[in-house]
């Protein structure tokens, strides 16, 4: 809210907090006795206010001052009392790995979660698929890690290239162009390995590998049966499964349409036409999909998990491996700590940005933005969400749902 100097000029002349406060409601101005006690001193304490705090009142900023923040920094504006704005940064608690390949080889090795080191677990015959997200989660930098761990297999472990097969868990997202895999999996590993290829989700030759206790079908890439299997994804909160990474690698990453299907409509009450209350962002004890999804998971026996954090820069803050389910969840763990901040109360206006490409690749993409922002809004109030989504709505099935209920079906 910007003040008029009228009426901070009218607001000096009052003699007592006493009067600062009926001259707020005068104005129709909500302001309580406390507040209005602070507005006082600081109305009357010594000095002039400089240009920089004139600026910061009306929510300016110098334009030749460097930016304190940076996009997708958390940065929180409330009001304090009548006549001034104040901000409070609160920081992610997240740090930046300086050597990244440092801090890879110690994560393979003596800093593995839950099991032995990678060494150890797989023999220099042994055929490896590595499974790795597609251009929505290009965010967490998988490249580097994948480079990284296509070299260390090769020249560390003695897994010849020919024995590597890439694969892009596409899920039911749209194809990749040659160009995007090779920056997806990065251009040596393209350009080394057997094959970079996308999963697709109606293939023929997809294997069923069984059944969880909730009913879903379990059928997965023909390149994850039989085979060593490596998964590297990204760690973040999710609407649904309440954290990303992790067993979404394979379901719904590598899974069949039925299974993700399946999967997914364990988003719903199963009695009342709505969602399902244990579904949401860091929710994982109760929650349905995410636990569908973990069984799923088990059944294609990873043999390694690899899952990144990144800070809000996409710079890698986190390195989690080691056994598939206990890695992924020292990484949540970590997510939750630098990322599950409170919303202290909830806004009559709310501006949210995805924090740019890939995460505002299309608009089914930037419901996640959407769903997190629409916590911190009032009931009745107003959300802005700036996303640029280059390729449209996304999924065809996010809009087509609805064509039937139009022709009345």
């Amino acid at each position: 809210m910007n003040v008029s100097k009228e009426l901070l000029k009218k607001a000096k002349t009052a003699k007592s907090a006493e009067e600062l406060l009926e001259l707020a409601k005068a104005e129709n101005i909500e302001l309580s006795a406390e507040q209005a006690a602070k507005a006082f001193a600081e109305l009357h304490k010594a000095g002039e206010l400089s240009d920089e705090e004139l600026d910061n009142v009306s929510g300016g900023c110098s334009p030749s001052a460097p930016p304190k923040y940076h996009v997708g920094d958390y940065v929180k504006y409330y009001y304090q009392y009548e006549f001034t704005w104040t901000y409070e940064c609160t920081a992610t608690g997240t740090s930046i790995i300086e050597d990244i390949k440092a801090e890879f080889l110690h994560c393979v090795t003596d800093g593995v979660i839950g099991t032995k080191p990678l060494k150890e677990l797989i023999a220099p015959t042994d055929p490896v698929t590595i499974v790795i997200s597609d251009m929505t989660r290009f965010w967490m930098r998988q490249d580097v890690i994948c480079e990284l761990l296509v070299k260390y297999l090769h020249d560390e472990m003695g897994v010849g290239y020919d024995q590597i097969a890439v694969v892009v868990a596409l899920g039911t997202h749209r194809k990749n162009t040659a160009e995007d895999r090779r920056k997806l999996a990065s251009e040596f590993v393209y350009d080394h390995v057997a094959s970079v290829t996308d999963h697709d989700c109606d293939a023929p030759d997809l294997v069923y590998i069984g059944t969880t206790s909730f009913g879903t079908r379990v059928s997965v890439n023909p390149l994850a049966v039989g085979r060593k299997v490596i998964c590297i994804g990204g760690t973040v909160h999710h609407l649904m499964a309440g954290y990303g990474g992790g067993r979404k690698s394979i379901v719904p990453g590598i899974a069949s349409r039925e299974t993700i299907r399946m999967n997914h409509e364990r988003a719903l009450d199963p009695e009342k036409p709505m969602t399902d209350v244990r579904v949401g962002s860091g929710l994982v004890e109760n929650n349905p999909i995410n636990l569908d999804m973990r069984e799923a998971g088990a059944m294609v026996h990873v043999t390694f998990g690899i899952n990144i954090v990144v800070d809000t820069s996409s710079r890698h803050s986190g390195l989690f491996c080691g056994e598939f389910d206990k890695a992924w969840q020292a990484s949540c763990s970590y997510v939750q700590k630098g990322y599950g901040l409170p919303i202290d109360y909830q806004a009559d206006v709310v501006i949210a940005s995805c924090g740019g490409f890939p995460k505002d690749l299309n608009f089914y993409q930037s419901t996640k933005t959407l769903f997190n922002a629409s916590r911190a809004v009032k009931e009745g109030g107003t959300l802005i969400m700036l996303a640029e989504c280059p390729e449209g709505s996304g999924s065809r099935d996010f809009f087509d749902w609805i064509k039937p209920l139009s022709k009345g079906c």
